[in-house]
């Protein structure tokens, strides 16, 4: 499981409000023009809790809330935000042993104070953006103790062909601020990363029952990428890991959508990606969604994925130097192949109990996955969730 860092700690800065006002100033008016399906009449809000767990038992605690409302006539605001909480437990190996060294020393999180206590990180994520039916632009936000993320998305499409054929064009610009917990107060370029991100896709409409969409996406990403708590065991001892600082990453996908006659449908796609880091893989997936009864639906999920190492990917390192100045102790960098099945079970209480307004406005889903690939890796994770709208 990989964890997202955020917060501003020292050193860095947030866009400033003079700067990102001219930005979304700029994207907004290039975004505006009128929906042709007119926005709600009255705002909408919604809120969900949700709890993650898997095999490693790490906790994930999620309380999100959804506000839309309509604006300038024929736009829509939408806002986002999500207060997560998430528990990694202490080290459960006695102090001294190897088994504990090993486990502090290629650690993917913050040791700082006393590694054989839990471990509790906060973070909160809020989007804002405006909506019209072709154009949109939004604004992210991401923060926590040692992480600091925020990107500007821009999106237009256009309907042709009758309508049949949906053509999209996207960017992103993300800038991400990282500063370990045992940094200095000196900020320096490594701690920072910038993702210009482009996409095209095409969405068309085959029949009335199936839809197809196959889209291409680019990114160029510079700065920090390697994870500044994890060392790699080079050269006889621990040192910190080092990945390149840019990296070109890309990938083709196509997705079949099919509605089946008995009240349920299938979902098929493919990935493929390359970067010029050396890594190439392919991703086949599948979704089959099936209504049980009038507010009752089930969903089973499979997925298969595999790839190639990265060039400077060794199990070991003979010296402290790595490949090229480079070394990982990311076992996602070399060579992989997982697989994951899903079961979920979703209850919109609007479609069951009709004459309780309360229980009317209480939807609830649990999901669980299971995960293994060939590194001996493998988890069980159990999702549960309760959306409340207002």
């Amino acid at each position: 499981m990989q964890l997202r860092r955020g917060t501003p700690a020292r050193g860095t800065r947030v866009l400033g409000p003079a700067a990102l006002a001219r930005t979304l100033a700029v994207v907004a008016a290039w975004a505006m023009p009128a929906l042709a399906e007119p926005p709600p009449d009255a705002p909408i809000a919604n809120s969900m809790f949700r709890y993650f767990t898997g095999s490693d038992h790490i906790g994930v605690r999620s309380l999100m809330g959804d506000y839309t409302m309509p604006v300038f006539q024929s736009s829509a605001l939408t806002l986002h935000w999500n207060n997560e909480q998430v528990r990694i437990p202490a080290i459960s190996a006695p102090a001294g042993t190897q088994e504990a060294i090993d486990a502090i020393t290629t650690a993917s999180r913050p040791i700082a104070g006393n590694a054989f206590q839990d471990f509790v990180k906060v973070r909160n994520e809020f989007q804002g953006g405006i909506h019209a039916e072709h154009r949109s632009v939004d604004y992210y936000l991401s923060t926590e103790s040692d992480y600091l993320g925020q990107q500007v998305t821009a999106k237009v499409d256009r309907d042709v062909r009758d309508d049949l054929l949906n053509l999209a064009v996207g960017t992103s610009v993300g800038w991400d601020a990282i500063r370990p917990a045992e940094d200095s107060d000196t900020n320096s370029d490594d701690d920072k990363k910038t993702t210009l991100h482009c996409n095209l896709v095409a969405t068309r409409i085959m029949a009335p029952t199936t839809v197809v969409r196959a889209g291409f996406e680019y990114n160029i990403v510079h700065g920090l990428q390697h994870n500044p708590y994890r060392n790699v065991y080079a050269g006889g001892t621990n040192v910190p890991e080092r990945h390149p600082d840019a990296r070109q990453r890309r990938d083709l996908f196509l997705k079949l959508n099919q509605y089946l006659s008995n009240r349920s449908s299938l979902k098929l796609n493919y990935r493929l990606y390359n970067d010029d880091w050396g890594i190439t893989s392919h991703e086949i997936g599948s979704n089959i969604n099936q209504y049980i009864t009038q507010g009752v639906f089930v969903r089973w999920d499979y997925r298969y994925y595999t790839q190639t190492s990265a060039d400077f990917y060794r199990p070991e390192y003979p010296t402290v130097d790595g490949i090229g100045g480079y070394r990982t102790g990311d076992y996602r960098m070399g060579v992989l192949s997982s697989h994951l099945f899903g079961a979920a079970v979703n209850v919109d209480l609007a479609d069951l109990i009709t004459d309780h307004d309360w229980w009317r406005r209480l939807g609830l889903s649990v999901n669980y996955e299971r995960y293994f690939n060939n590194n001996n890796y493998s988890a069980n994770i159990v999702e549960t969730s309760l959306d409340f709208r207002f």
